[in-house]
């Protein structure tokens, strides 16, 4: 697998707050100092909160959540969303804690859905590898087992291309436009399934 590529050559614009990936909300900060406590090291770090993100914060489908979530702090404090914005916490908490973090998408066949749809997970950048990774914490454990592993993308599915799926290695600076569009327009988890595009 080819590594992934940032988007941006300047390492700040993956570190900055918005108001999506809204990491100055006193919510994230603080669950963010709380994750890395005691931790020097940026991988560990990285571990301690892709575990969180994963473990701790539902796949909205998976609880059939009635709400769509959208802001890094808001998924904090409703416990869930969709696998977008499970990537918005996730890369708000790594920014807290000083760890570049991006956006990656792939195209992969949805089988509830019957159809093609694009999924979104998370690049960051470990400075003592000098690499970007990409690591996916949209599925809890129970659906998910994989471990975080630094050497390879255990976390990241394998895409089947015989059958249109496909990934795009770019880790974005920020969350795709369209994507936001979506989680703002639809008002319901049923609404929104049926909002996501098939490419971005």
């Amino acid at each position: 697998m080819p590594d992934p590529n940032p988007d941006k050559s300047d390492m700040s614009d993956y570190l900055e707050n918005s108001d999506i990936i809204d990491f100055e909300h006193p919510l994230v900060s603080q669950t963010a100092e709380q994750l890395t406590y005691g931790l020097k090291d940026n991988l560990s770090k990285a571990r301690e909160i892709y575990k969180f993100t994963r473990d701790h914060i539902f796949n909205s489908i998976e609880i059939n959540a009635t709400s769509v979530t959208k802001a890094a702090s808001e998924v904090l404090d409703k416990g869930h969303g969709i696998c977008f914005a499970k990537a918005h916490l996730l890369a708000a908490l790594m920014r807290a804690s000083g760890i570049p973090a991006g956006f990656c998408y792939q195209v992969i066949y949805d089988e509830d859905l019957e159809r093609l749809i694009v999924h979104g997970f998370n690049g960051i950048y470990i400075r003592e590898l000098d690499k970007w990774l990409r690591i996916d914490a949209c599925l809890h454990p129970d659906v998910n087992d994989w471990e975080f592993d630094p050497f390879k993308e255990s976390t990241v599915k394998i895409v089947r291309k015989e059958i249109g799926e496909s990934d795009d290695l770019t880790v974005y600076h920020a969350p795709n436009k369209k994507i936001l569009k979506i989680l703002s327009a639809a008002e319901t988890l049923e609404e929104l399934m049926h909002l996501i595009p098939s490419e971005i």
